[in-house]
């Protein structure tokens, strides 16, 4: 069945409210955690006694792989080090295998690298895993590798999930609209989605080869309404079947435990898309990218909650759109019984993207976990100078992930907790929070 198909079933019924997801469960304790572990010795020690008691540790496909068929054994046993330094402090691993770091050579692979519809390269191109065989194919050795190296087929102890995602950040969806250097690029231009060159297995061709978004017209036809949606639904959907296909890979290597996919903002409104789609993708009612990342979480989150052993990892914890929406009467920014409803049935427009989006997560059934989106003035945290400060966010987010019935709250970053305060926190700083949550 075509997956445009699928999004379009399972939509309806969610829609309907026949989510199995309606139903909130009652929430687990909140376990504590660090992003951007190291996994040093005397760091996992100070950061145990504070409480915390996981860590995500990030792994780089090109520092692992960094020329075909050729594995790094240094690199590797470092790995591997670090994972059982983590073991014998008694602390779990989210393992993040790095495909967004891809090396200079899977780029170079037929359809190795993104194109966009004017023409542009993302920048910060991670591995064209969306639509290329090749790239695919190198992706699913370099997991096999990285599965049989570190021994997480043979069912790790520490090893609480393996995150997976399909753009340049290691998220759910496509780069940015402007990663390119043009203005409003979308991303599925290459020849594999519009001309089925070295196109993926299992993987759909455009429903409307050399059609642009913005464009009244199509092979010398008006487009209609209906094409456009099939479109937004092929693109929405290939991003979302690939992160499904790296689960799938990862199972087929024998890891069987638990899979976070992280997903940023809140992702192109209902009521904005049926607004966009009127007018052919030309811009209108996309207020933060949206439509070029292709993020349909409404879709999308119900084709994960097919998946066993998913969770949602929601990467914006009192981002700005949480100042923005804790400062409207009634305030916005926090999750509240019965939002699962009201996300599909109510304006939502001044919520946060915190509260939208876990509403989602929540209604289709998936896990739940959560981080707070870093130093304001890191170039890739999305921050404005209408952010929170990173003191502020470690004060707010823990809350915000209890609210929203979140397991679990990871910081970041490790690094920022033992820079002397330079980024305004400190361990003990971290460290009250987690023991006033208790």
């Amino acid at each position: 069945m075509a997956l445009s198909l699928v999004l379009s079933i399972v939509m309806a019924a969610m829609t309907a409210g026949c989510s199995a997801g309606s139903q909130r469960a009652v929430p687990e304790p909140l376990a504590f955690g660090v992003l951007g572990a190291t996994c040093e010795p005397q760091r996992l020690a100070a950061l145990r006694g504070a409480g915390v008691s996981i860590v995500e540790l990030p792994v780089a496909w090109d520092r692992f792989e960094p020329r075909q068929g050729r594995v790094d054994g240094q690199y590797v046993a470092a790995v591997v080090a670090q994972l059982e330094q983590c073991r014998q402090a008694r602390i779990k691993v989210i393992l993040s295998p790095g495909l967004h770091y891809p090396p200079a050579w899977v780029r170079g692979l037929p359809g190795g690298e993104l194109r966009g519809s004017k023409g542009g390269l993302p920048r910060g191109s991670g591995a064209e895993l969306i639509f290329s065989s090749a790239v695919r194919k190198a992706a699913h050795r370099y997991l096999s590798r990285l599965v049989l190296r570190l021994g997480v087929d043979q069912g790790m102890e520490n090893i609480a999930a393996i995150r997976v995602g399909t753009n340049s950040s290691g998220e759910l969806g496509y780069p940015g609209p402007d990663d390119g250097g043009n203005e409003r690029e979308f991303w599925a231009f290459g020849d594999a989605p519009q001309k089925g060159t070295g196109l993926a297995e299992g993987v759909a061709l455009s429903p409307m080869p050399g059609w642009v978004p913005g464009s009244a017209v199509w092979n010398g036809r008006a487009v209609t309404g209906q094409q456009v949606h099939e479109w937004w639904d092929w693109y929405a959907g290939s991003a979302v079947e690939a992160v499904v296909w790296q689960v799938k890979a990862l199972r087929s290597l024998g890891y069987q435990g638990r899979v976070h996919v992280p997903v940023a903002g809140r992702g192109v409104l209902p009521a904005d898309k049926e607004k966009a789609v009127a007018g052919h993708l030309d811009g209108r009612a996309n207020p933060d990218g949206a439509q070029e990342r292709g993020l349909d979480y409404l879709a999308q989150f119900a084709v994960l909650s097919m998946v066993p052993g998913v969770d949602v990892d929601f990467t914006g914890l009192d981002d700005v759109s949480a100042a923005a929406a804790r400062s409207t009467v009634p305030r916005q920014d926090r999750c509240s019984p019965g939002d699962e409803e009201k996300a599909v049935k109510e304006d939502v427009s001044s919520w946060s993207s915190q509260r939208y989006t876990s509403a989602l997560a929540r209604r289709a059934g998936l896990g739940l976990v959560g981080e707070n989106p870093g130093p304001p003035d890191f170039p890739f945290t999305g921050g404005s100078s209408l952010s929170d400060s990173l003191a502020e966010q470690l004060r707010t987010a823990p809350g915000y992930a209890v609210d929203c019935g979140m397991t679990m709250f990871l910081f970041g970053f490790e690094e920022n907790l033992f820079d002397d305060g330079e980024g305004g926190v400190t361990l003990d700083d971290y460290k009250e929070v987690i023991q006033q949550s208790h």
